[in-house]
Order: structure tokens, then C-alpha cells, then sequence
């Protein structure tokens, strides 16, 4: 008979997704959603008390229901697994917030609470291991599960166009610098910018974007879109020629690999990303992908140059990214770990 899991979710989130895909081969599912009043979506959890389950799962976008659920644990005595795939307390120390003191201090204790009182703890880099076990001085289960993805057949076929397609998507935090971005794209020279087009998927402070871009004269080559649904993102990605990744300049920047990033190198896409310590571990330099040392501007303009002026270099640049998306962030071998994982808890 197949062990019940219990998953607390808040939104159909690409890892959320991901992992939920996998456990449902494995065990007896049941989600629950929490969302809504912060009040409301609390007292809606307590109808756990009256289910059957072996383990409950709670992901790093419902970290507050932690509180209920260790609460109505005390009844049904059973491992709590926690997802810090984002790190609360680095999620906000990327923000204005992290300027306030009682907020760092407040979202560092609450976090140390919930690693302190879950069995066990799932975390995606490496860099994210460590520092849960020696920041919060946690001697309990960490496993590293990298951002994953079902393989996906690479195509190469996409819609022709006159000029280079540059794509970025993500949301407007610190750990994207969009900004950065937009900048490195305004200091090309004339002869290069004009071959060279770049799509901005964000989900918000679309006006801000806007007005940079109009400022520096750029809107001939730069194109910000506001939120797109997952068939038209893909679609996006299909067509560029360079996925633009992480430019931030915070921890959490230097800790992480996004999923933008790993869907791009899942479609063999050639991808130009800051030069992070994650980076480095898990983006194979020169393997379809670039990690941008600094100067970035001046590296950014040599590796554009080079890339709209040689055709050699393109082709060789073809597909490569694949390589490093099989070999560390493949669905399959990831989550044997987790199997593995949280048979031991069962």
C-alpha cells in the first residue's frame, strides 16, 4: 500500500510542480492549497486534523503555514519535511526591507524556528546547504535538490529574423538587475546594438523599464513584456538565439540557479550569465554557456561582437548547453536522491 504525503502549496510554481509530478509515482498525493487571508487560510488548514497522512511536505511559498501545521502535528506525530528552496531570510535581505533591523531579526528567527522543528530540510544549491547547517547551526537532514525539469527535446526550429533575439524573463528583485541589463545593452556600440533585439519578461515596474529604456535610447532593441502565461513564455525562449541570466549583486544572486536558467539550458539555448560562486558549481563555462567576469560591459560587448560576426563560433555554441542541463539538473537523477531521502523518513 503506497505511503500518504501530504503537500502544502500555494501555487503551481515550476519546482513546486516539478516535485509534486514526481511524488505522485511514488506515493498517495494530496495538496492542499494555501492561499487568500492570512487568517482564513489558517484556520482552513485545520481540517488536517481530520486526514490520514505518513509525512507532510511544506514549500518555501507557504512558509507561515508552518506555525498550524506544527501545531496539529502535535496530535498526529508525523515528519514535517520543509522546502527552503528560497531562504526567507534572504529572500527579504535582497529587498528594501533588509534595511530594517527588526525585520532581519524577525525573519532570521522564524526561519531558525522552522528549521529547528521540522525532521528534515530540502534546499536546492549546495551554497544553500551549507548555509542552513552552519548560519543556523542546523544538525539535522539537508539535502541539495537542484532546480529540475523533465528533458526536453531541443528544436531547432524557430521563427527567422533580421537580428539577434536576446531573452530574459523573471521578476523585478535585486537578484535579476534588470536594470543591469537593460544598461549593458545600451553601451553597445551603434553597429552591434542595431543587430540585436531584447525581450524583457518581467511581472512588474514595467513603467520603470520603460522610462530607463526611453532614456537611453534603446527602444529600436528593447522590448519589456508584462507577465506572459507558460506557452508564450516557452515560445520566447524557443525563438531566441541568447538566454540572459542572473546580473544581481546580492547573496541570494550568488547562491541560486533560476529556473529561467535551467529551462534555457534545457532547450540548448547559449546563455550569458553573471559569474557566481552557484555558477560556477553547477554552469560549465564555455559549455554553451558564459559566465560574464568583470568588467561586464566590456565582456558582454566582445562576446556579442564575436557572436554576430563569427559563424564558426555560433555553430560551435549550438545545443552545448544541454550537456550541463543532463548533468545537473535532469528530473530523473535528481530525484533519486529525493526517494532516498524521504524513505528514510517514512
Amino acid at each position: 500500500m503506497k505511503k500518504k504525503i501530504l503537500v502544502v502549496n500555494s501555487s503551481n510554481y515550476v519546482r513546486n510542480t516539478s516535485i509534486n509530478y514526481h511524488l505522485k509515482k511514488k506515493y498517495n498525493l494530496k495538496e492542499i492549497y494555501y492561499s487568500g487571508n492570512f487568517i482564513l487560510k489558517n484556520i482552513k488548514l485545520l481540517k488536517i486534523f481530520f486526514l490520514k497522512f505518513d509525512l507532510v511536505l511544506i514549500n518555501w511559498n507557504t512558509w507561515s503555514s508552518f506555525f498550524t501545521i506544527k501545531f496539529i502535528n502535535l496530535f498526529k506525530n508525523r515528519p514535517i519535511v520543509y522546502d527552503a528552496y528560497t531562504l526567507i531570510y534572504e529572500d527579504y535581505a535582497d529587498s528594501e526591507i533588509k534595511k530594517n533591523f527588526l525585520f532581519k531579526f524577525l525573519y532570521k528567527n522564524i526561519e531558525k524556528f522552522i528549521f529547528f522543528n521540522c525532521n528534515a530540510i530540502i534546499t536546492d544549491t549546495s551554497l544553500h546547504q551549507k548555509k542552513i547547517i552552519n548560519l543556523f547551526k542546523v544538525k539535522k537532514k539537508v539535502l541539495s535538490l537542484n532546480v529540475s525539469q523533465k528533458n526536453l527535446k531541443l528544436s531547432n526550429k524557430k521563427i527567422l529574423s533580421s537580428k539577434i533575439q536576446l531573452v530574459h524573463a523573471g521578476a523585478n528583485r535585486k537578484l535579476h538587475n534588470i536594470t543591469k541589463m537593460i544598461h549593458l545593452i545600451s553601451k553597445l556600440p551603434p553597429n552591434l546594438r542595431e543587430k540585436i533585439f531584447f525581450t524583457i519578461i518581467g511581472n512588474d515596474q514595467f513603467n520603470k523599464y520603460q522610462r530607463l529604456i526611453t532614456k537611453l535610447k534603446c527602444q529600436k532593441n528593447i522590448k519589456v513584456i508584462n507577465h506572459l502565461k507558460y506557452n508564450h513564455y516557452f515560445k520566447v525562449i524557443k525563438n531566441s538565439d541568447i538566454c540572459i541570466g542572473l546580473f544581481g549583486e546580492t547573496e541570494k544572486s550568488q547562491n541560486i540557479i533560476s529556473n529561467f536558467i535551467v529551462t534555457s539550458a534545457n532547450l540548448g539555448k547559449v546563455i550569458i550569465t553573471k559569474n557566481t560562486r552557484a555558477a560556477k558549481i553547477y554552469l560549465n563555462n564555455n559549455r554553451g554557456i558564459f559566465l560574464l567576469k568583470k568588467p561586464e560591459n566590456l565582456n558582454f560587448i566582445k562576446f556579442i561582437k564575436r557572436y554576430i560576426t563569427s559563424v564558426k563560433f555560433r555553430d560551435n555554441l549550438k545545443n552545448k548547453s544541454k550537456d550541463v542541463f543532463v548533468e545537473n539538473f535532469e528530473i530523473k537523477k535528481n530525484y533519486k536522491k529525493l526517494d532516498l531521502f524521504i524513505n528514510k523518513l517514512l
